[in-house]
């Protein structure tokens, strides 16, 4: 399973990557290395059955301050 996550991941690179520097567009590349790294690690850590935070949790502690000022503001 490990090594199908891996080629399909390299897959992906091997198709977008080299236009990507071809065309020197860095920032894009710079975007989808992160975002590449960022689903590789996950992908891996649910392979593994290792605990992967929700990012739910942080969505509620950032935005949670905002929604009660908004209620308030409204309400």
């Amino acid at each position: 399973m490990l090594i199908l996550i891996i080629l399909a991941f390299l897959g992906i690179a091997y198709l977008d990557a080299p236009e990507l520097w071809q065309k020197k567009y860095w920032r894009e590349l710079a975007v989808m290395g992160i975002v590449w790294s960022l689903g590789l690690a996950l992908s891996l850590a649910l392979a593994l059955n290792l605990p992967v935070p929700s990012p739910a949790k942080l969505l509620a502690r950032v935005f949670g301050p905002v929604t009660e000022w908004l209620t308030r503001l409204i309400g």
